[in-house]
């Protein structure tokens, strides 16, 4: 009788551990970060970030995975692609990228306002325990975010 109490025990913390898992698809941050990289079309290099950096810049911290790509500072294009451990910590992530877009929109409202615009456009998506950002003209970031995070 212990052993199926233990199983049970068992079987439902593996359910509460894999929760982010069974109510959305799980989506591989990496590939979707490399396919935004390679299909997009930026018009600036974009260097990875390294994960010290990237709280100090973005403010989201908690992620488990995280992939951030950002321009060199001549135009405001940017990847960050975040997975979190629950819903919750995933949507205080996106609320921080929603105020990293506000501000950036702020910087560049009057030093390049051509940029302002691509920031008005940026695409932030969250599915689950995923949240994707991507600042870039055109409508292609869109489309692989979707596919991804549909």
């Amino acid at each position: 009788m212990k052993k199926v109490w233990l199983l049970c025990g068992i079987v439902l913390l593996a359910l509460g551990v894999s929760a982010c898992g069974t109510e959305s698809k799980t989506v591989d941050i990496g590939q979707l970060a490399d396919e935004l990289l390679a299909q997009v079309d930026f018009e600036d290099e974009l260097t990875e970030l390294g994960e010290d950096m990237i709280p100090a810049l973005y403010g989201v911290e908690g992620a488990s995975e995280q992939r951030v790509y950002m321009s060199s500072g001549a135009t405001a294009e940017e990847i960050a692609v975040f997975l979190f451990p629950t819903e919750e910590a995933a949507q205080a992530g996106q609320e921080a990228l929603e105020q990293r877009l506000e501000s950036r929109r702020a910087d560049f409202a009057n030093y390049m306002p051509d940029e302002a615009s691509r920031l008005e456009n940026a695409v932030l998506e969250r599915s689950g325990c995923c949240v994707a950002l991507c600042v870039a003209a055109g409508d292609e970031a869109r489309q692989i975010i979707e596919k991804y995070l549909g």
